[in-house]
């Protein structure tokens, strides 16, 4: 068999070159403070997203907890009080509840149609 020849150039640096050295991590660099209206911006940019991360988490907390209240309700409903209750809304507004049978109707006549 025969031995390849190694093609790569050495890597002797020349003389002219400077030897670069990067930062072992550059988290860990020092950043001073700068009172440019850019970095002010992005600080208040990062405020305002802050605050609308707490409101949105506040919303979702109380959006959760109405609708595990509204669910322990419906469970423990029979089916002749859900059924009281969509007759007596009915009768108190006759429109959107013949528009609700309608939309109902079209859409099961699709699901159970051959």
């Amino acid at each position: 068999m025969a031995k390849r020849k190694d093609t790569t150039p050495p890597s002797d640096p020349s003389p002219d070159s400077e030897p670069t050295t990067a930062p072992a991590d550059p988290l860990e660099e020092e950043v001073q403070p700068d009172d440019s209206p850019k970095v002010r911006c992005a600080a208040e940019a990062v405020a305002r997203a802050e605050a609308e991360l707490k409101r949105a988490q506040e919303t979702y907390q109380t959006v959760r907890r109405e609708a595990t209240e509204r669910l322990k309700a419906v469970r423990d409903k029979s089916v002749g009080d859900l059924i009281d209750g969509t007759l007596a809304a009915v009768k108190k507004h006759p429109g959107p509840g013949v528009l609700v049978a309608i939309v109902i109707g079209f859409f099961l006549g699709r699901l159970f149609r051959r």
